[in-house]
């Protein structure tokens, strides 16, 4: 491994137990966009090496969401982004095309996204908005503080959108208020999630968070109209019942849909059937025409016994 570590944060607790962990060979930089921000980085030759950025984020530890998100009936929607990028290199998603450089930036200043997140009522915080941060717990326990913090603010709501099969290293009986929720795919579509855990994987953990006691959630999200698609989600969720009791979690189902600006970006260093799909460009986004139509189907797949 090697870590490029801002020389400001190389005494910092979570700096130190990652070196502790890993031995990485250290390299000193004065701010991490000196890396992170680079021109004419090769991403996928990124993706593919050991390599942490370690930096301190200065302000901004909250961002507001989009109006256009789901709020969970919350009076505020936050994201938080402790991590920039991603350990897995999806195809279809959007941080290849938001992002330069396929080393993750983890900011190890975690106290102040937390005390940030104090301050809030009455809000729905998604933790994992812009990386998969329960992917990066065996690099550190990221989740700790954050479960925490949900049993001690029980107006807020905190969700940790994963594909992770990460679970076994989350603490057991969480508050109600943090969500858990899991990103299901079938296993044709897997194909397009380059170094993510297979369906099998994914189910397992989630039953496992459930046996330690989490209040989880399911995302059918984005759903990908490749060939055979309605033959592919029918067996996925024929599949999916016969593993889950689907009547006692709840599912979110959305299709492929993406800025424009990132899908052009995107499409420069991926040449697959997902991002160069001749999709409608609306309101400055990528979607597919018949979007609601595929997005009713796979939810008529659920209701149906």
């Amino acid at each position: 491994m090697i870590c490029y570590i801002e020389k400001k944060v190389l005494s910092f607790p979570i700096t130190q137990q990652i070196i502790g962990k890993f031995n990485p060979k250290i390299i000193l930089i004065n701010h991490y966009k000196d890396i992170f921000n680079r021109s004419h980085q090769d991403f996928n030759w990124q993706k593919n090496k050991n390599v942490l950025i370690l930096a301190e984020k200065k302000d901004k530890f909250l961002y507001k969401g989009s109006g256009f998100c789901n709020s969970r009936g919350y009076e505020n929607f936050y994201y938080s982004t402790q991590i920039l990028g991603c350990v897995y290199n999806c195809e279809y998603c959007y941080i290849g095309g938001m992002y330069p450089c396929g080393y993750p930036v983890v900011f190890v200043n975690e106290d102040d996204f937390i005390k940030e997140a104090e301050k809030l009522k009455n809000a729905y915080i998604a933790i994992s908005y812009e990386s998969d941060l329960l992917a990066f717990e065996g690099i550190y326990p990221f989740h700790k503080k954050w479960i925490e913090l949900a049993a001690k603010c029980p107006d807020l709501l905190i969700e940790s959108r994963t594909k992770s099969a990460n679970t076994h290293r989350l603490p057991d009986n969480p508050p109600p208020n943090f969500l858990l929720g899991f990103s299901l795919s079938p296993v044709e579509i897997n194909r397009f999630e380059k170094k993510a855990p297979n369906l099998e994987k994914r189910i397992k953990a989630l039953k496992l968070a459930i046996d330690k006691g989490y209040n989880v959630e399911i995302a059918i999200d984005p759903v990908i109209k490749t060939e055979n698609f309605k033959e592919i989600y029918k067996n996925f969720i024929e599949y999916l019942k016969s593993e889950i009791d689907l009547s006692k979690i709840n599912i979110e189902i959305g299709a492929f849909r993406m800025n424009k600006d990132f899908l052009k970006r995107l499409r420069k260093i991926n040449l697959s059937e997902v991002t160069w799909y001749p999709y409608e460009i609306k309101q400055g986004e990528a979607r597919y025409r018949d979007e609601k139509e595929i997005i009713e189907y796979v939810r008529e797949l659920i209701v149906d016994s």
